[in-house]
């Protein structure tokens, strides 16, 4: 008895002041990144893979109509197409009309979210990047960089803020197609940890090897700590020790079953179309409330390719994978709403790039038009909600044809620099001493879009 309370005071002894340790590292970055007040605590991305297009949901080009059938005038160079040659312009298959308070004008693919919460969307029309294929316009996303492989703005966050609970990773990535985004030259502690596409067939969701916590294990844990330690921090044993960790709370919170009837309903959960991005997004939920500071999930399928790639079957395409992400999204931001989590939180919803305004046409033994766009970096829209940012409010525009950002463009740096002061973090300061030189999320461009900020 005597030995086995003399251990257990060690080991509570060298849990606390690891703990202190940590806490003081992150309150020294967190000086250090922090210059003013963070309006959001956490980020929410959704992410529609794929390329939906701006001109078919958000971009109303009354233009596109004038030129139906017709080539691009001269006065547009067109980029190059990334598999096909040009086509005749074609306009927009779906209903447009003014919707809410702000009478912004939107076409009918997302009633929900248009009906209920179009007031309390803040557009970006000009967002603009160099990457026209899906793996490197993705990188450049989430990353900054279209070439090299650099951390996401995800483990950023992570390394500047730290994690809000030390029970569960910081940074949660939800339905990924590229699982295990690499964290560069971070410390792979900064990662996102993935969660695998839930659905109805899989009530209690997990983590591959998360199992329950025992004894055993925290024992271990304090051995190899012990035998590292003359070596300094270890990787693999943090990672370890925040496994053990998780098994006291991560499966709770990946029991969607404890949810009432009425809040899977929100989320069109049980129902054919909409349940698994339901249960994505009420996972994300979940992990918002309980202190993970940054959560992507993702609407796209590895076994069917990016769903919101339209090159053909537009039309039908663009209302299908609505219908499934519609109801799921309009219920998150009615969800955390009323919990008082939007006021906290920052909701962001994008894709990729846009889509061409061109029909695409190949060069086949038929030579016909498809029913369908080219990707277009050029100029696209996202949109965000809640924490720190304007309701109803629009900033920048593409062209006539909605090809290129025209006024008051904003470009991948421009965006990860907004979304960093939103969490209160400076982008210049955020930096990593690597190879001879620092590196920053934004590398050595980005200003803050000021103009969509409260």
């Amino acid at each position: 008895m005597r030995r086995s309370c003399l251990g257990l005071g060690a080991i509570a002894a060298t849990d606390l002041s690891l703990r202190q340790s940590l806490t003081a590292k992150t309150i020294s970055l967190q000086k250090k990144f922090r210059p003013v007040p963070a309006a959001a605590k956490r980020i929410i991305l959704i992410f529609l893979e794929g390329g939906f297009s701006h001109l078919d949901t958000y971009d109303f080009k009354p233009t596109l109509a004038k030129f139906a059938g017709k080539p691009l005038p001269k006065s547009i160079l067109p980029p190059q197409f990334t598999f096909s040659k040009q086509g005749a312009v074609i306009p927009s298959p779906f209903e447009w009309r003014h919707w809410g308070e702000s009478g912004t004008y939107a076409s009918d693919i997302f009633p929900e979210v248009n009906g209920r919460f179009i007031d309390d969307l803040c557009f970006i029309h000009s967002l603009h990047h160099p990457a026209n294929d899906h793996v490197t316009a993705k990188r450049t996303l989430h990353t900054g960089s279209n070439v090299e492989i650099r951390p996401t703005l995800g483990s950023w966050l992570v390394y500047g803020l730290g994690a809000m609970n030390e029970n569960l990773p910081a940074y949660i990535d939800i339905t990924p197609t590229d699982p295990n985004r690499p964290t560069a030259f971070l410390p792979t502690k900064y990662g996102g940890a993935t969660v695998d596409r839930p659905d109805k067939n899989s009530s209690r969701l997990a983590w591959e090897n998360l199992s329950p916590a025992f004894p055993e294990q925290q024992r271990h844990l304090q051995f190899l700590r012990e035998f590292s330690s003359a070596n300094g921090d270890d990787p693999q044993i943090d990672a370890m020790e925040l496994a053990f960790r998780m098994q006291t709370e991560a499966p709770e919170l990946l029991d969607l079953n404890t949810e009432s009837a009425a809040t899977k309903k929100l989320y069109g959960i049980d129902e054919d179309h909409t349940d698994p991005f339901g249960r994505a997004l009420l996972l994300a939920r979940r992990f918002a409330e309980a202190g993970v500071r940054y959560i992507t999930v993702n609407h796209a399928s590895t076994r069917y390719g990016n769903l919101w790639d339209q090159h053909s079957e537009l039309e039908n395409g663009h209302r299908g994978n609505a219908r499934a992400v519609d109801r799921p999204i309009a219920g998150l931001l009615h969800d955390l709403g009323r919990r008082g989590l939007l006021d906290d939180t920052l909701v962001v919803c994008g894709t990729e790039f846009g889509r061409t305004p061109t029909f695409e046409f190949f060069d086949g033994a038929t030579g016909r038009h498809q029913s369908g766009r080219d990707h277009n970096p050029n100029g696209f829209t996202v949109w965000m909600a809640g924490a720190g940012v304007k309701r109803g409010h629009h900033h920048g525009s593409t062209d006539d044809f909605g090809y290129y950002a025209v006024d008051d463009k904003v470009d991948i740096f421009d965006f990860h620099a907004t979304l960093l002061h939103l969490m209160g973090i400076d982008h210049e300061m955020l930096t990593w001493f690597q190879g001879g030189r620092d590196f920053r999320l934004t590398d050595v461009s980005g200003h803050v879009v000021k103009d969509i900020l409260i």
